[in-house]
C-alpha cells in the first residue's frame, strides 16, 4: 500500500473539505450501541472529531503518520499508525466501522 499523502499532509487538512453533518445523523442510526467506533484511515481526523458527539470512543487510524500529526488532539479519540489490513484489534472490537 502507498503512502501517497504524508508529503502534503499539512495541506490535506487545511484544504480536505469538511462532511455534512445529515451523514453522521444517519451514521448515529446505524448502530444500537455507540460506545466505539474504528475511523479507518482517518487521513488527519475529519469523521474522527464529527465521531466523538457520537461515540464514546474513537480509534482512528492511518497508514501515514504525517497525517496523524495534522490530526488534532482529542481525549476521545486514539490514533494509531497502522495498515487496515493489519491492526491490533480483535475481532469484535468496536459497534461500527467507518
Amino acid at each position: 500500500m502507498g503512502d501517497y499523502f504524508s508529503k502534503d499532509a499539512d495541506l490535506y487538512a487545511h484544504f480536505r473539505p469538511t462532511y455534512p453533518k445529515a451523514l453522521f445523523e444517519y451514521i448515529a442510526t446505524l448502530t444500537p450501541r455507540h460506545d466505539s467506533v474504528w475511523d479507518c484511515a482517518t487521513g488527519n481526523a475529519q469523521a474522527a472529531l464529527e465521531l466523538v458527539s457520537i461515540f464514546q470512543y474513537v480509534c482512528a487510524t492511518d497508514i501515514s503518520q504525517n497525517q496523524l500529526r495534522n490530526a488534532p488532539h482529542h481525549k476521545k479519540i486514539r490514533y494509531i499508525c497502522t495498515t487496515a489490513e493489519h491492526t491490533p484489534f480483535s475481532d469484535q472490537s468496536f459497534d461500527l466501522v467507518v
